[in-house]
């Protein structure tokens, strides 16, 4: 003789308790994350610019090297434009992100053009361009004098 067992319905879905919980942890979630939110972006861009700041300086080295003849990289700093003397191309900041200063040597500029030359044997002007983002945040581009190393930095 065989017996059956008896088997209990097993309930299918989520309970309304179960799905509340969740959706009231994902709003929590929410609430913490989306407002920095805009602060991550404007320092991503704060880093990116600084880090084709660092590229276009470190192009105009390698273009005073190899040709043997001194090149300039020329920042304007009432339009956030910068870009190597006698080239066409020219490099904008992006919204939010401007120069704030420029450093060669020891004076500080902060209105005009300014602009910082590498020479053949790679050395270069010391100098330090300056970066701040509406938001507050800073970066620093540096390059070694005696190098012409060019180093990003905070």
């Amino acid at each position: 003789m065989s017996r059956s067992r008896k088997t209990f319905p097993v309930p299918a879905g989520f309970s309304l308790l179960e799905l509340l919980l969740v959706l009231a942890l994902a709003g929590l979630l929410a609430a913490v994350v989306i407002p920095s939110l805009p602060g991550a972006v404007e320092s991503a861009r704060l880093r990116g610019s600084a880090g084709e700041i660092r590229a276009v300086l470190t192009l105009a080295r390698t273009l005073a090297v190899s040709e043997a003849r001194s090149r300039s990289v020329a920042f304007d700093l009432a339009r956030g434009e910068y870009g190597i003397d006698a080239d066409s191309r020219k490099w904008l900041l992006p919204e939010g992100i401007r120069l704030a200063a420029v450093r060669l040597w020891d004076a500080d500029k902060w209105s005009g053009v300014v602009r910082v030359r590498f020479y053949p044997d790679g050395s270069a002007d010391e100098a330090e361009v300056a970066l701040s983002s509406s938001g507050g945040g800073e970066m620093k581009v540096t390059v070694d004098p005696l190098t012409g190393i060019v180093v990003e930095g905070t």
